[in-house]
Formats: structure tokens, sequence, C-alpha cells
């Protein structure tokens, strides 16, 4: 089952991963980031701990004016 912890945990990585993602498309010159994925996945570390991975990709784009 989903727990409230987890999610929450799972929630701020997204936002974390989304923010960086658009953080590089602004390095790039990029006004967008389109066609954006997001996968997620946990590896346990030992009996106390898992470790949470987030993957976010996407297209930078920059809009001609």
């Amino acid at each position: 089952g989903r727990t409230g912890s987890y999610e929450k945990v799972f929630e701020k990585g997204h936002q974390e991963a989304l923010q960086e993602l658009k953080q590089r498309a602004s390095q790039l010159g990029a006004d967008a980031v389109i066609g954006i994925a997001m996968d997620t996945g946990t590896i346990n570390v030992d009996e106390k701990g898992v470790l949470l991975l987030i993957t976010a990709t996407g297209t930078a784009i920059k809009i001609k004016n």
C-alpha cells in the first residue's frame, strides 16, 4: 500500500528533480522543457534504509520571438 511518509518524500523528490531539469535547461538558453518523463525507484541499502532514485528527462527548447 501507499504510506503518507513515502508519498511526501517522493513528491519532494519529484519537485526537486523538475526544478533541476528547469535550471539545466535555462543554463542551455532554453525557454521551456517539453516531453518531460519521470521515473522512480528504490534500492534497499540495508535493513534500515532505502535509497530513492528519481530521474527526470525532457527536451529543452528555445521559442523563437
